[in-house]
């Protein structure tokens, strides 16, 4: 059971320390040899139809969630890793996310959005790359950078 007494899976438990891991390796590569600035797990909110995309702050984030306001979270995004362009929390040079596929002769893929969804029918991928701009790539282990 996770912090919400939602169920969830040993492969979801072993995704998330997976996750908690490869996020770690990149913050202490990127601290070395990328100048500018990047976003690890940051939190955007997100209107198509308007082009408006600004950030949620983790306060912001951890008090939806404790408030159990999580339908406030419902128009938001949350890539593993943005390197961002100028210093601009709105704009992506690269955007990452890490996929941990179980088993992991499953193929990676960017996870669609449901019909319930602000983003019905669009992959993960589409939304970051339409949200943020830059290029998109998923990172998933034995299959290397998946555009």
């Amino acid at each position: 059971m996770d912090g919400c007494e939602a169920r969830i899976t040993r492969a979801m438990l072993l995704g998330q320390h997976k996750h908690e891991v490869a996020l770690q390796c990149a913050r202490e590569v990127l601290e070395e040899l990328w100048p500018g600035s990047y976003s690890i797990e940051q939190r955007y909110r997100y209107y198509p139809n308007a082009r408006f995309l600004e950030t949620v702050s983790r306060e912001e984030e951890a008090r939806l969630i404790k408030e159990g306001c999580t339908k406030e979270l419902w128009r938001t995004i949350k890539p593993d890793l943005v390197l961002h362009a100028d210093r601009d929390l709105l704009r992506s040079v690269l955007t990452v996310d890490y996929k941990f596929p179980c088993p992991d002769t499953n193929r990676a893929r960017w996870t669609r959005y449901g019909e319930s969804s602000a983003y019905a029918d669009l992959s993960q991928g589409e939304v970051y790359k339409n949200a943020l701009g830059g290029e998109v790539v998923l990172i998933s282990p034995g299959q290397g950078v998946i555009p």
